[in-house]
């Protein structure tokens, strides 16, 4: 899972030295989060960070999250 934009961009730079193309595409994390990304037949996750004030002022990102953590896990049992 990457968490917040910051994990975003540093997964997206260290894939673009590889492959000449980002991992997430540019946009906004509640409109990515519903697509699927992968690298190398891993599942990538753009999702929100779990501090800051907006964490605990915005109930929708905590649902969000939430949502990512439970599908991460659902992978994870397979």
């Amino acid at each position: 899972m990457l968490m917040g934009d910051v994990a975003i961009k540093a997964m997206n730079y260290i894939w673009k030295r590889q492959t000449d193309k980002n991992v997430i595409p540019s946009g906004s994390t509640y409109k990515l989060r519903k697509e699927k990304f992968f690298i190398d037949n891993k599942r990538v996750f753009p999702s929100y960070l779990q501090t800051g004030g907006n964490y605990l002022i915005e109930k929708s990102k905590r649902v969000m999250i939430a949502e990512d953590l439970k599908e991460a896990f659902e992978i994870i049992r397979r």
